[in-house]
């Protein structure tokens, strides 16, 4: 029986970088739109950029 598991692929991110991803698409899709990302970037047939979410402006007193 072949195995299907995807092997663990550790990348290094800042902790705000990573906090601000999650908080955009969700903790517990940010893999998932890692993967269509890498899936665009080499061209896979019918691979498309992930749809990034509208822009939002911090809230009077945030930076």
């Amino acid at each position: 029986m072949k195995d299907t598991h995807t092997p663990h692929r550790p990348i290094r991110v800042e902790d705000d970088l990573w906090e601000e991803f999650g908080r955009l698409v969700g903790p517990r899709n940010r893999s998932a739109v890692i993967r269509e990302f890498i899936r665009w970037f080499v061209r896979e047939r019918g691979a498309k950029l992930p749809e990034r979410p509208p822009r939002q402006e911090p809230a009077a007193g945030e930076s």
